[in-house]
């Protein structure tokens, strides 16, 4: 009955197996193509099997990581709480040493860590442990089997085998013996499947003492780490096991330094006791390992060898002066020297400290060469030893000036003194250098530098508004410290120190020239409202430089040597005029004028090679001042090589003179032949219109557009101050008066269009031939960029502003203005009738009076003229400064617009 009853749960269970695997079968072939690709793909870029770990495994096993990162920093900053102990060695060594091996309880498993590897034969067996048998050959079984609670394992077909207290390895042995002698042609294997638990007491300085259920594996460690591990007031050398009322001390430091401790395992009952630390010592200094170490149990002292072990040694094999801190019975600390053979008592320190940490014998090539770096001094004696020669320079070197820093002996300051690269290469010359001299060549990048408009505006205004760090947080890329350092330097100093750099400052710029002679005796510059704004003007301009080709960032040169850009700063020299690279540059005394004009890209093709100007510092030994002495070369009949030039002074070589301007003057609109035309200095406007045929018959001479850069530049200016009085103003109105938000913001607007506003720059001037020829004072000097439209003559009279149907009316002569405002439907009912105004086609304004009595109602108006109707701005008195804004755009536009009706 038994065997159907077996046979029909086989057949169950193999029916269900089947209509499983059908509909396994059945799902697989209704996978769409999509996904089967994805999977392959995947399968294909993981390179073999991925296992498929299910979305709430996930979720624990991040939280499991979660849970461990937050125990394991909790458990660093407990150990890295400074200890008492730690606290008094540090206050008497004056550093931050800490007690040695407590690091190793940082890293401590939340959970029983899972059993891995082979098991040791020398594992002693017990109540609980789990064992596999397979048995293979004639018999083929395997078995489950735990050791009982008589200590016995029980395996069908043979006699029971006591393995209480006996080792994995003897038990194999024993079981591999009664299978041959039972079982005749079968093999057996035997494996630990789990092992049993044991209880181990835990007590003493530990951070969570009490009874720990473990493995049976455990070591003395383990069970420590269950607990949280050793606090530092605990002993790492002297920790207790107590088992069958035998005391065995388990010594950490054993099994730091990779020693056997003696300890495989615990056993059930264990007791593991942890005292208080015993004696210590302090070893601390250039040590590989220094700390506070804890003697062996029961020593109060350690061999001076011993101590030195423990901390690896010194750092180097020699030059230490190793000191020992002996306390008196008055607890006062005394140094003494220690050697081999002494002894280091508890609560006594070792410092070893290099008696001198000095190199010597050596000397540094720096800067823009391809080989820099540190060389024996005994092996390069001189600069020229030490460059090696000249292809050992990078592309684009600067020779003219070149510096050694070197140790000062008597007060071993560092000091930068100069030297001539271009005498030690070509010249002969050589230096011989001295121990721990630093030679420093500079390429031609690091001297545009000095020409950057970061250098020029910190030497203007003495700041340098760069932060080492961002708003973020973050290192500024582009802050340049020996900048921030020079801002010091000229707020800070009261002489001429860097007199030549602020007079070259603004070298190649037209506000340069105004404010070249205003330098005081701080170095900035005394300026009056003019000046600051032309200043103020200049800076904007460098910002924007700045912004569309970006910042030129602060050569590293100069922070490998401090005080390196104010030095050079001291040693330069202008150079300016007609040369292709003008600018500031750093020379030597003596330095010749050919080489000079060399760096400075030679002499441009109008230099006027018979009159250089050279500006020298008169400064003899015997004198208190300084003064500026000027000559003159003629290069034809003197050697430029001949000619010395030194720091301070300045170089200007003149130009060609030339009787025409640099620029031209654009003629257009009703001319015989108009164009762009070359003028001379001082050319007439009349002379330039009869070079170009004459006018048509067609052109309107009253009407001409006469257009001056210059102007737009000053009515630029002037829009900006406009534009700082508004917000003035609309400050001081937003405090005295309640207004509201929108109007103050409309009012914000209309100042950011005005400074945007575009001028032309347009002058009034006479262009007819006729009356120039009559009466020559009327006739304009031309500059170059001057710009002159002869428009046609126009047939009509433009009616703007606030009137009914703006536009333009047909001119007839004789017809006033009243009439033209009467054809385009009168005013609005916005329109101020008090404040009309005429702008006649030469761009002349002028109010109008239209009242019935006395007014100017019959003037006759030539065609042309824009007749202008203003917009009544009182409803707007609730902020008065609207209506200087409403004038001022009512002026601009009708400016345009009277352009536009000329050449229209």
């Amino acid at each position: 009955m038994m065997g159907k009853v077996n046979f029909l749960k086989k057949l169950i269970f193999l029916t269900l197996g089947a209509v499983m695997f059908l509909h396994q079968s059945l799902s697989a072939q209704v996978i769409d193509a999509a996904t089967l690709e994805s999977l392959k793909n995947r399968a294909g870029s993981s390179g073999g099997n991925r296992p498929v770990v299910s979305p709430l495994d996930q979720s624990r096993q991040l939280e499991f990581q979660k849970r461990q990162e937050r125990l394991l920093k909790e458990r660093k900053a407990k150990i890295a709480i400074t200890s008492r102990l730690e606290k008094d060695y540090q206050n008497r060594l004056g550093s931050k040493i800490t007690q040695y091996g407590y690091s190793i309880f940082e890293n401590i498993p939340t959970e029983d860590s899972i059993m891995t590897g082979v098991i040791p034969d020398t594992y002693k067996l017990g109540i609980g442990d789990e064992l596999i048998v397979t048995f293979q050959g004639s018999k083929s079984q395997s078995y489950t089997v735990k050791v009982d609670l008589e200590g016995r394992v029980i395996i069908p077909d043979l006699k029971p085998i006591p393995v209480l207290g006996m080792s994995f390895g003897d038990f194999r042995t024993i079981l591999k013996k009664q299978v041959d002698e039972s079982i005749i042609g079968t093999e057996v294997y035997v494996s630990l499947a789990s092992v049993r638990y044991i209880t181990v007491f835990v007590a003493g300085e530990v951070d969570t003492p009490g009874v720990v259920r473990t493995s049976s594996l455990a070591t003395p460690l383990d069970v420590l780490m269950r607990v949280g591990g050793i606090k530092k007031t605990g002993s790492l050398r002297n920790v207790a096991i107590y088992r069958n009322g035998k005391k065995t001390i388990f010594d950490i430091y054993d099994l730091l330094e990779g020693k056997d401790t003696g300890f495989s395992s615990l056993k059930d009952g264990d007791r593991v006791i942890v005292p208080t630390i015993g004696a210590t010592v302090a070893l601390d200094g250039e040590l590989v390992r220094p700390g506070i170490y804890e003697l062996q149990t029961g020593k109060m002292s350690i061999a001076f060898k011993k101590a030195m072990a423990l901390a690896g040694g010194t750092l180097r094999p020699y030059g230490y002066e190793i000191s020992q801190i002996k306390m008196d019975k008055m607890g006062r600390q005394n140094f003494y020297n220690i050697g081999e053979g002494q002894q280091i008592y508890s609560g006594e320190a070792i410092i070893a400290h290099l008696v001198e940490n000095a190199q010597t014998g050596k000397v540094e090539l720096v800067g823009h060469v391809k080989t820099p770096g540190l060389r024996s001094l005994s092996t390069v004696k001189t600069i020229r030893n030490l460059l090696g020669g000249r292809l050992n320079l990078e592309e684009n070197p600067y020779l003219l000036f070149g510096l050694i820093e070197r140790v000062d002996k008597k007060t071993q300051t560092r000091i930068l003194r100069i030297f001539s690269p271009e005498k030690i290469l070509n010249d002969n010359q050589n230096i011989d250098l001295e121990d721990r001299d630093r030679v420093i060549f500079l390429g031609r990048q690091d001297v545009a530098f000095l020409t950057s408009e970061t250098v020029r505006q910190v030497i203007v205004t003495g700041k340098y508004k760069a932060e080492q760090k961002l708003s973020n947080g973050k290192e500024n890329t582009e802050y340049c410290r020996p900048l921030k350092n020079l801002a010091r330097i000229i707020n800070d100093t009261q002489s001429n120190r860097f007199a030549t750099a602020t007079r070259a400052v603004f070298v190649g710029r037209e506000v340069g020239e105004v404010l070249a002679d205003k330098s005081n005796s701080t170095g900035s510059l005394a300026l009056d409202d003019n000046q600051k704004a032309l200043l103020e003007m200049a800076q904007k301009e460098d910002e924007e430089e700045i912004k569309s080709k970006g910042h030129l960032s602060c050569p590293s040169i100069y922070n490998q040597v401090d005080n390196l850009l104010p030095l050079i700063l001291e040693y330069i020299v202008s150079v300016d005029g007609a040369v292709r690279l003008p600018g500031v540059y750093p020379i030597v005394p003596g330095t010749s004028l050919a080489s000079l004009l060399a760096v400075s890209g030679g002499a441009s093709n109008d230099a006027n090679m018979t009159n250089i100007e050279i500006a020298n510092l008169d400064s003899g030994p015997q004198t208190d001042h300084v003064r500026m002495k000027w000559d003159y070369v003629d290069a034809r009949q003197t050697d430029l090589a001949t000619i010395s030039i030194n720091p301070g002074g300045g170089v200007r070589v003149g130009s060609k003179f030339s009787n025409f301007e640099s620029g031209a003057v654009l003629l257009s609109g009703e001319f015989m032949q108009p164009g762009v035309y070359t003028i001379r200095k001082g050319e007439k406007l009349s002379d330039l219109i009869a070079r170009a045929g004459g006018i048509t018959d067609q052109a309107y001479s009253y009407g001409a557009i006469f257009t001056r850069k210059r102007v737009q530049e000053i009515q630029r200016q002037e829009l900006r101050k406009t534009a700082r009085h508004l917000q003035s103003a609309m400050i001081s109105a937003s405090v005295k008066k309640n207004i509201e938000a929108d109007s103050l913001a409309a009012a914000q607007q209309l100042t950011n269009q005005l400074v945007n506003a575009e001028l032309i720059g347009r002058v009034v001037i006479e262009a007819d031939p006729l009356k120039l020829s009559l009466d020559p004072s009327l006739d304009t000097i031309l500059e170059a960029g001057d710009a002159l439209f002869m428009p046609k003559r126009p047939n009509f009279i433009i009616a703007m502003g606030d009137v009914l149907n703006p536009g333009a009316l047909q001119f007839v002569p004789g017809k006033n203005i009243a009439d033209y405002i009467n054809e385009v439907g009168s005013y609005t009912r916005s329109a101020d009738e008090g404040r009309i105004y005429i702008v006649y086609p030469n761009g002349v304004a002028r109010p109008i009076n239209l009242s019935s009595w006395g007014g100017d109602r019959d003037i006759s108006i030539p065609p042309g003229t824009a007749i202008v109707v203003p917009t009544d701005l009182s409803p707007f008195d609730t902020l008065s400064l609207v209506k200087e804004i409403g004038g001022i755009f009512q002026n601009l536009a009708v400016s345009a617009a009277s352009i536009a009706v000329l050449i229209r």
